[in-house]
């Protein structure tokens, strides 16, 4: 639902506003994502690994704690944007980003901290019920108020405060009880989020660095043409998302218990299926894509066309190599997932280069990302195995890759 909604509004976005808008919009959604990276990042992930088992009043004493630290953030990232928007050219993206970009995180912080305590609770119908009506909401927004790009990001400023103080009110959200940090919780989710912000924030550079690299070496109309096509992403990024969140709270238990190889055959037998499943997907991606591309874009987006069939070969790859990040966090080895995340961002970093020198087109750019994620899977797996796993003799690679 929420990926469908997502479409939705992408579609009433490229429809609305002129090419040189929708590839600002582009932009400005990767950009965003990579920001909000230093608050989720650096938070989330220790909140979740710390959390996973206790009582409620144990999980609400942690979250006593990240609540405050995640609003002082907010506040920070905040006014360094609106510092910033005083020293970029004011005819430039980067402009539009600095100056409206506060709006969306100020708006949003209440929505996102209600996420994170039903994930940490295990409430994901919830979380699913909390998206919904925030994404039908922006889309009645959108299609009744929207006509130029500051509208736009009005509409949604609109949805996420109201969502936001409906869910604390309804759901009676715990709130702080006093503006103190525990200092052992301070230093627990710190010493984990050095290595998860990093992590983080490398993982959403891999997502949105083809969009700035084609921005920068092929203009904002370029970049929507990439943007239509891996809008169609979502439909498989979000479903894994939602199952990694599920499993990371089961991982991250039977590894603190010491069920180290227990969690890795778990892992293999998610990666397995969730690939069967993915693989229908990226075939109907690749035949119907003409169609898909006209429906969301229009048919002056045809050139998405050959980028969107790419994405849907490498696709594929994405479940283990996101399995394989999420039992490295769960091992408690951040470090080691923020290596194999380091190496995946050079690998791309490099082959869109090499891409942009060659042929100088966003379908270049799709195809270095193949080899990225198969970087990314087959050094992931060499990292769980070598690193982060207590040895057995009849655990090793080979093993492992017959497993898949």
């Amino acid at each position: 639902m929420s990926a469908l909604a997502g479409l939705m509004l992408f579609a009433i976005s490229s429809s609305r506003l002129s090419a040189s808008d929708f590839g600002i919009w582009v932009l400005f959604q990767s950009v965003s994502t990579l920001f909000d990276m230093f608050r989720t990042g650096l938070l989330l992930p220790g909140y979740l690994q710390l959390s996973a088992g206790l009582s409620r009043k144990g999980k609400s004493s942690i979250y006593n704690s990240v609540q405050i630290v995640f609003l002082l953030m907010t506040l920070g990232q905040s006014l360094v944007c609106w510092m910033l928007q005083l020293v970029v050219p004011v005819d430039s993206a980067w402009h539009f980003f600095f100056a409206y970009y506060p709006l969306i995180l100020i708006s949003g912080a209440l929505l996102t901290l209600a996420e994170w305590w039903f994930q940490s609770n295990l409430r994901f119908q919830h979380i699913l019920l909390l998206r919904s009506i925030h994404r039908l909401l922006l889309i009645s927004l959108a299609f009744f108020l929207v006509f130029d790009l500051s509208r736009l990001i009005y509409a949604q400023v609109a949805a996420n405060a109201f969502c936001g103080a409906i869910i604390y009110i309804l759901y009676k959200m715990p709130m702080p009880k006093k503006l103190m940090v525990s200092s052992l919780h301070r230093s627990k989710l710190f010493h984990f989020g050095k290595y998860a912000t990093p992590s983080q924030l490398l993982s959403n550079l891999l997502r949105s660095s083809d969009t700035l690299m084609i921005s920068s070496a092929m203009g904002v109309a370029a970049t929507g043409i990439y943007g239509a096509a891996s809008k169609f992403l979502e439909f498989i990024e979000l479903p894994l998302r939602s199952f990694g969140a599920v499993n990371f709270n089961h991982l991250a238990k039977m590894a603190n218990a010491g069920r180290h190889h227990e969690s890795f055959s778990y892992t293999m037998q998610r990666i397995r299926s969730t690939t069967i499943k993915i693989v229908p997907i990226a075939i109907l991606l690749w035949i119907f894509s003409p169609q898909l591309i006209s429906f969301l874009s229009g048919p002056h987006y045809a050139a998405s066309v050959p980028v969107l069939r790419i994405m849907a070969v490498y696709c594929i790859l994405i479940p283990a190599d996101r399995y394989f990040g999420l039992l490295l966090e769960a091992f408690g080895r951040p470090d080691l997932n923020l290596v194999k995340v380091f190496a995946m961002l050079c690998a791309n970093v490099v082959g869109d280069l090499i891409a942009i020198s060659l042929f100088n087109t966003p379908v270049a750019i799709a195809v270095s990302s193949i080899i990225t994620f198969s970087i990314g899977v087959g050094f992931g797996l060499w990292l769980v195995i070598t690193k982060a796993m207590p040895r057995l003799p009849e655990i090793n690679l080979k093993v492992a890759v017959s497993r898949l």
